[in-house]
């Protein structure tokens, strides 16, 4: 899911500058990408975006006026005369104390102008969601409501009419891909933007129910029944969070209530690396989740739930029957509502009894053979080639009935990563294999929050690459994260950047490299790797390979190289430091995403230490302390800094928090930077500053 622009009200245009136009990308003759679009990520999304017929797209993320000034000079260019425009930036048609930009648009182009009314999504598939609704402007000053999502879906008032009207105790909200029904939970906070729920792609023929969220104790059937018997039975029903039966109890009673199957989803219906429509299982705590081969359930009047279409895996067997596919000449495989089945081609009186075998969302069941009888073993060869067909993801959920095939699956319990975080309450999972070549991490993860946990509670990003680096110490290996669920790809970053060594992590769509940041080397954003674990060599060489040098900017100006670097919003106080101490004065900012403020606006770290080197050039890469002046800050956000200046960075020790009793008695704190895989060790190969070196620096 993409987020494009997530800030508040921006300010009304200003006067258009010259030579900007060129600023849009055109992805196609209707549609272009304006602003920041780091790795391309929102060009993809936007090109699956559908045609209109007489309106030009523009879709991007703004920041502020100067960027509203580029809007107002290239849209007049993109749009032609007669045409229409949808503007898809976030609060582009919002109005706080003055006119919304979209409205003044509207006039200034003489035309119509779409926009959102608030945050805007851009959907995975071709869709986008305003949170607070479109809103359509005319050159003549009305507003009309637009509805929430684009494109407008059959079912969209219907759905959007009943989360207005949900049963007490029940919690509806409106999704891109149609309702979100969960049980009221005391303390639970509203859902955020980047929940997997709000990634389900839209179908504008069939809306999708949500049903369930993690944490929460799964909705009465009644309950959700009083919201689920208006719509169409062409729903599809989508179980979040442990809440498989209910789903498919809830979609056996409308089949029968209106004689007409109804679709379950074995988990969030989402996209996978290649565009596929995959599901994605979900368990109560949001700690574990995975993708079942079977993808959707079909729920008939007096029928076992059965599977749709055909299993990808499976796809190049011949066929052998309904969801059938045979194996060799003695053995068949069929997919059905438990998992999969393989058995004799003649099951005869059997067929039902197992058919009916009751489905568990969290694994994989394999029932072999006839109930009964003794599994002959000629069997055992071709469930090894069935096993050899599945994910890795999905081998880990592999039970076996009999259970006494279940020695198929079990890993070698000497295998063991190389940093357990929080051992009494993680496993390794069980396709897990000793791999020599990565350094592997395993790690209790959130799943709704995507926060590492350990016995001592939640660990910050930047606690957890100072808890992993100590033991990692100087080892080069790319770092593999093994969790128990997904932790969010920012915080993959993070964790590349605090250790400078590329980090490998699992994904809903597959494995992803994510290569660490330093002003030296040009950033790179993640990768996909093409091979599932243990990866490919030529897929690990991929991640390995050092980005290019940036050319190094020397000094444009002796003011360049002034020792002070002010920041904050306004002039300091005196520094504390010695004359001559290369110091830099900045506000802090509202958390650890956004330790800091530059200009006014919330910064990343990465964003202090660009402003830094643009500033100050001569400043990167060299052996003298920068001391911050920034109040109060944790030691792995200047280990942070330091990574990415390639320079010490520190603090007055009092300031640091859990700074070492020795660096108090000084008054002064400071750390080196760590080495990233493409750079030699150099002198700044170790951890922290010494005393000396805070002396011979003037900085004590």
């Amino acid at each position: 899911m993409t987020l494009p622009g997530q800030i508040g009200h921006p300010a009304y245009p200003v006067a258009p500058r010259r030579g900007v136009s060129s600023a849009l990308n055109w992805v196609s003759e209707h549609l272009a990408v304006v602003g920041p679009d780091p790795g391309g990520a929102i060009t993809a999304m936007a090109a699956l975006l559908p045609v209109e017929p007489g309106i030009v797209t523009v879709v991007g993320q703004l920041a502020g006026p100067a960027d509203w000034a580029l809007i107002t000079e290239v849209l007049p260019i993109a749009v032609p005369p007669g045409s229409a425009a949808r503007l898809a930036v976030s609060g582009a048609g919002m109005a706080s104390g003055a006119a919304a930009p979209a409205a003044a648009l509207a006039t200034q182009l003489q035309a119509d102008v779409y926009a959102p009314n608030g945050q805007l999504l851009l959907v995975p598939g071709g869709g986008m969601f305003a949170v607070d609704e479109w809103r359509w402007f005319t050159p003549d000053g009305q507003v009309r409501p637009g509805g929430r999502r684009h494109p407008r879906p059959a079912w969209e008032a219907e759905a959007d009419m009943l989360v207005r009207h949900a049963a007490p105790g029940l919690r509806a909200y409106a999704v891109p891909a149609g309702i979100w029904l969960f049980s009221e939970a005391p303390g639970m906070p509203d859902p955020d933007l980047d929940d997997l729920v709000l990634a389900i792609p839209m179908d504008v023929e069939r809306v999708t129910v949500v049903l369930g969220r993690p944490g929460t104790p799964p909705p009465g059937v009644d309950a959700c029944l009083s919201v689920l018997e208006a719509l169409d039975p062409s729903m599809i029903i989508a179980p979040y969070g442990g809440t498989a039966a209910q789903a498919v109890r809830l979609a056996e009673i409308i089949a029968e209530r209106w004689d007409r199957p109804v679709e379950v989803a074995t988990g969030l219906p989402t996209l996978d690396g290649e565009n596929r429509l995959v599901s994605v299982a979900v368990d109560q705590d949001g700690g574990n989740w995975w993708t079942p081969p079977v993808s959707r359930l079909r729920c008939t009047p007096g029928a076992p739930p059965a599977p749709v279409g055909r299993l990808a895996f499976l796809a190049d067997l011949r066929p052998a029957g309904p969801d059938t596919y045979r194996l060799n000449e003695r053995w068949v495989i069929e997919a059905t509502q438990f998992g999969l089945w393989v058995r004799p081609p003649f099951a005869g009186q059997h067929l039902d009894a197992v058919r009916r075998r009751e489905w568990q969302p969290e694994r994989l069941t394999i029932a072999v053979g006839l109930p009964g009888l003794p599994l002959p073993d000629d069997v055992l060869p071709v469930l090894h080639a069935l096993l050899n067909r599945l994910t890795d993801d999905v081998r880990a959920r592999v039970g076996f009935v009999p259970e006494e095939l279940n020695h198929l699956v079990e890993p070698d319990s000497e295998d063991r990563p190389d940093v357990v975080l929080a051992a009494q309450r993680s496993t390794a999972p069980r396709w897990w294999r000793r791999d020599d070549r990565l350094f592997a991490v395993l790690l209790t993860v959130d799943g709704p929050s995507g926060m590492v946990r350990t016995d001592a509670g939640e660990v910050e990003p930047d606690q957890l690459g100072e808890i992993i680096g100590a033991y990692r110490d100087n080892d080069a290996r790319p770092v593999l994260l093994v969790g128990s669920a997904p932790v969010k790809p920012d915080v993959e970053q993070h964790l590349a950047d605090q250790l400078q060594a590329v980090t490998i992590a699992r994904r809903a769509d597959g494995w992803w490299a994510s290569t660490p940041r330093r002003l030296s080397l040009e950033p790179r954003p993640a990768a996909r790797l093409d091979t599932g674990f243990p990866f490919a060599e030529h897929d690990l060489d991929a991640a390995l390979t050092p980005p290019r040098r940036t050319p190094h900017r020397a000094p444009s100006h002796p003011a360049d190289e002034e020792p002070l670097l002010s920041l904050a919003p306004s002039s300091p106080a005196a520094p504390a430091r010695p004359p001559g101490a290369r110091t830099v004065v900045v506000a802090r900012g509202p958390d650890w995403r956004q330790p800091f403020r530059l200009g006014g606006r919330p910064a990343t770290v990465w964003d202090l230490a660009t402003t830094i080197a643009e500033r100050r050039p001569g400043w990167v890469g060299e052996r003298e302390v920068i001391w911050l002046e920034a109040g109060e800050v944790a030691e792995p956000l200047l280990r942070l800094l330091a990574n990415y200046l390639a320079a010490p960075v520190g603090a007055r020790a009092r300031l640091v928090r859990d700074a070492p009793q020795s660096a108090r008695a000084s008054g002064w704190f400071a750390v080196r930077p760590r080495t990233t895989p493409h750079e030699e060790p150099g002198w700044y190969g170790h951890s922290d500053v010494t005393e000396q070196e805070r002396n011979d620096h003037g900085d004590a």
